[in-house]
């Protein structure tokens, strides 16, 4: 009786330890979900700005955190700008998601290409 009352102090012990455990990532998303949620929640000029600026942020201080930029971050930058009709700043965004993550690179290729045809249609309708 003894060894099993004891078997469960010691578990009960261990699942406490362990419950304590902090989990780190990787990456820095700063705030990240809270933007992101606000902007699905609540689309607006205000709640675009705001998570732009997370973006931005995430960019800024992940270094400061030693911590590196989530994959993706470049891209929605990139996102944002082509639909504020910037397709240069588009395009630095889609290259710097490149560089930072090579496996991306297919996807930022298509993106670029149809990029490039937007562009043209949008030339040839001008």
């Amino acid at each position: 009786m003894i060894k099993y009352v004891l078997n469960i102090v010691i578990t009960l012990g261990i699942l406490a330890l362990t419950a304590c455990a902090t989990s780190t990532s990787l990456y820095y998303w700063g705030d990240y979900s809270q933007s992101a949620y606000d902007l699905k929640l609540e689309p607006s000029e205000k709640t675009v700005s705001a998570h732009k600026n997370a973006l931005l942020d995430i960019i800024d201080n992940a270094a400061q955190k030693n911590k590196k930029i989530p994959p993706g971050i470049y891209a929605e930058l990139a996102k944002m700008a082509f639909e504020a009709n910037n397709p240069a700043g588009a395009r630095a965004f889609l290259e710097q998601e490149k560089a930072l993550f090579p496996e991306s690179g297919r996807m930022v290729e298509v993106w670029l290409e149809l990029m490039d045809k937007k562009g043209a249609e949008n030339e040839a309708t001008s």
